[in-house]
């Protein structure tokens, strides 16, 4: 078993501390603490007696196996109850108290103290054996065995003892130190009151006597560097968020801000990392003071580790819908952000609540608040939750893009928007509407801008006394009209001849009536209907692609040569009294119903 803790490196690995037994344990923890003390004040002498600012390497040497020896001494502590993060802290005081007030107590020989042999007697011959838990006389201080865990059966010091060292050390502070040969006279004095981990550094020589005296448990001296450290840290942290968030940070892309915000949140939780280590390892703040900073200071440790993993995930899919491929304002890179986005927060969230759990902070009233909050949440949010869902359907089956014409519950106008909520229409008057996605989802779309042609349907009404060889004529006429001149049909395909070209000798080829002519789809020319004031002739056509301004362009051509042909040909045109048709205008948009 592996019972070394931080920096306990020492030349030869040392035992573990012997914890079979009640005095076992006291003697180890005892023996090892005066060891580690007699060292460490041996490697502080020598410090003291070499010049310069680094101490000489046989102190240094010394100094590890101190912590070693010490580190040892902690190991007949039960810290099961104390956070991981604080174990070596907790460790170190507690270890430090326990033994000043062993030094200031009467203990009993240590023949009168259940041994290794006396508790296996005990569990051999008794049912429920009352030496697994040893109770120093005259105080509340316990040793008692250790039921379950990587320790289980060995006998250390309890979890509640631990716990409450600080009460009995204030009780026993001022008595006197006993004559015992184990006896480490202000060892927790020296600890608190110099910087380092057992060994000071030289620096310390140059520090005014008056920099000694303590305040609410820590040195005037401590407590000037824990103001300038925070002040300088947080002054940096700042300096740090302009530099990265500057005014003009608005200007930037998505993709920038968020690769910024993960840089700054990485460099802030590394400042405040070693502010922390500052105070913890060199200044050697103790106590209360230690945890409040402690907390203070892992608590926006892991805010900034969340952020950065948070802002990570974000920017990646910043970074992703930025790519030519995607659309920024389709649904496909809402999808994206909120995809990641939800990653990001719930494994920032896993890694705020782990940060906080570590360092000893209960999530159980937090989790038990989300438990309760999250019916009302849930209840609340249900209508976003809809429109997610529809978004997700929308998502697909895809019914309509962003820059495609749609027509659905009453609006018509193009697609400028797909997001989450809501899908945003910019209708044709120039207005803007958004419509809930769970709505789009449940109704009917029509998608104008997937239409492979544009249908145009009209009427040409001619008098009732128009002869049968005019209306033949009239027919004709259309049919002309409408078709390609002689040679266009015999340049090739046809879709090769409608191709839109910037080349000028391309474009001369390109007669605007191959539009209409497409196979499959070649216009439609009838007479079609008798009425009491007019004779009818039905004209449909095809037009490709369907583009509506050159649709337009090319009904206004179509109009024109009708009026004008139809003049020189003598073949008058009809107006009925109830009806009046006017080819090409029956919808300003240039269709009709159904086209």
């Amino acid at each position: 078993r592996d019972y070394s803790l931080a920096n306990a490196t020492t030349e030869h690995p040392l035992k573990p501390p012997e914890t079979s037994s009640p005095r076992q344990t006291l003697m180890s923890f005892m023996d090892t603490v005066k060891r580690s003390h007699s060292v460490i004040m041996a490697a502080y002498n020598k410090n003291l007696g070499e010049p310069g600012i680094l101490p000489p390497p046989e102190a240094e040497t010394l100094a590890q196996n101190a912590r070693a020896l010490f580190e040892r001494a902690i190991l007949c502590l039960n810290l099961s109850d104390v956070p991981t993060a604080r174990r070596l802290n907790v460790g170190y005081e507690s270890a430090l108290k326990l033994k000043e007030i062993l030094d200031r107590i009467d203990l009993p020989p240590f023949d009168q103290i259940p041994d290794a042999e006396t508790i296996a007697e005990e569990l051999e011959e008794k049912k429920y054996p009352q030496f697994l838990r040893w109770q120093i006389p005259n105080t509340n201080i316990e040793i008692a065995r250790v039921e379950s865990g990587p320790r289980s059966g060995e006998f250390l010091f309890t979890p509640q003892t631990v716990k409450r060292l600080d009460q009995y050390y204030n009780k026993v502070k001022e008595l006197p130190y006993t004559s015992s040969v184990f006896t480490t006279p202000d060892f927790l004095v020296f600890y608190e009151s110099t910087p380092g981990r057992l060994l000071p550094p030289e620096w310390i020589r140059f520090l005014p006597s008056w920099s000694y005296a303590q305040y609410k448990d820590q040195t005037i001296w401590q407590w000037f560097a824990l103001v300038v450290l925070s002040v300088l840290t947080f002054a940096l942290i700042w300096l740090f968020f302009r530099a990265f968030m500057p005014a003009t940070v608005a200007d930037l892309s998505p993709a920038n801000r968020h690769w910024r915000w993960v840089l700054f949140s990485l460099i802030a939780g590394g400042l405040i990392s070693i502010l922390f280590y500052l105070l913890d390892e060199q200044i050697r703040l103790t106590g209360t003071v230690l945890l409040v900073v402690r907390y203070i200071a892992d608590t926006q440790l892991y805010f900034f580790i969340s952020v950065a993993v948070f802002f990570i995930w974000t920017a990646i899919a910043e970074t992703i819908v930025a790519s030519p491929k995607i659309n920024e304002k389709d649904i496909q890179a809402s999808f994206f952000r909120a995809l990641f986005g939800l990653f990001g927060f719930v494994t920032a969230t896993a890694i705020f609540l782990s940060g906080l759990y570590r360092i000893g902070i209960s999530l159980l009233p937090l989790l038990t608040g989300l438990g309760i909050g999250g019916l009302a949440l849930a209840l609340a949010v249900r209508p976003t939750l809809e429109n997610i869902i529809g978004s997700f359907i929308i998502f697909i089956d895809k019914p309509f893009r962003v820059g495609e014409r749609i027509k659905v519950l009453g609006h018509d106008g193009t697609v400028e928007e797909i997001g989450l909520r809501s899908t945003k229409i910019r209708l044709f008057p120039g207005h803007l509407t958004s419509i809930p996605n769970e709505k789009l989802a449940s109704v009917e779309v029509e998608n104008i801008g997937r239409r492979p042609y544009i249908r145009r349907s009209f009427d040409i009404a001619i008098t009732c006394d128009t002869p049968p060889q005019k209306i033949n004529r009239a027919i004709e006429l259309m049919r002309e009209i409408l078709s390609l001149p002689a040679g266009f049909e015999e340049k090739g395909d046809i879709d090769e001849i409608t191709k839109i070209t910037t080349n000028d000798s391309d474009e001369q080829n390109v007669h605007p009536n191959a539009a209409i002519n497409r196979p499959g789809y070649l216009p439609q020319v009838s007479f079609d209907e008798i009425n009491p004031d007019s004779l009818n002739i039905m004209v449909v056509y095809w037009y490709h692609p369907p583009e509506h301004a050159s649709y337009l362009e090319h009904a206004t051509m179509i109009n024109t040569q009708i009026v004008e042909r139809f003049n020189d040909e003598g073949i008058e045109l009809a107006f009925p009294t109830q009806t009046l048709h006017l080819p090409g205008f029956e919808n300003r948009l240039g269709e009709q119903s159904g086209s």
